[in-house]
């Protein structure tokens, strides 16, 4: 699985968009077999981009074989809710592809914003593609 490499600069755009939020800590997109595509860390959050997206990648599959055990469907968003701070897991299809986007934000985001946020960066990132676009339209 390869990430259209014309929708890299426009997806680092992207990110430091929402990076202008001074609670957010880390986004990344990766491949959901733990390969990174593109990651945004806080300058005084040191984050190796390989353990991050391999870890993204194991809670991504970890979380859909709960929710087809328990549920019957498919995953689409999980959440760590940790003393300071929280991170948000949500799962993207981009041009047939599967991917994993990941957010997280210090204790003076609420989890609530937290979701609020990352789900409308998962729209504007699958929106990114013309081809899932279009689909979706």
């Amino acid at each position: 699985m390869s990430f259209n490499p014309a929708l890299l600069i426009p997806l680092q755009i992207l990110f430091e968009s929402y990076a202008q939020n001074d609670a957010l800590e880390v986004i990344s997109l990766a491949t959901t077999d733990g390969f990174p595509v593109h990651t945004f860390t806080s300058t005084n959050h040191g984050l190796e981009e390989d353990s991050l997206s391999a870890a993204a990648s194991t809670l991504h599959s970890v979380s859909n074989a709960v929710s087809q055990q328990i549920l019957r469907k498919n995953f689409k968003v999980a959440f760590i809710e940790a003393q300071q701070g929280n991170v948000a897991f949500v799962d993207l299809s981009i041009d047939g592809s599967s991917y994993v986007l990941v957010m997280s934000a210090n204790e003076t985001l609420n989890i609530a914003s937290l979701r609020l946020l990352i789900t409308r960066l998962a729209a504007e990132v699958v929106r990114l593609s013309p081809t899932t676009a279009a689909a979706s339209a």
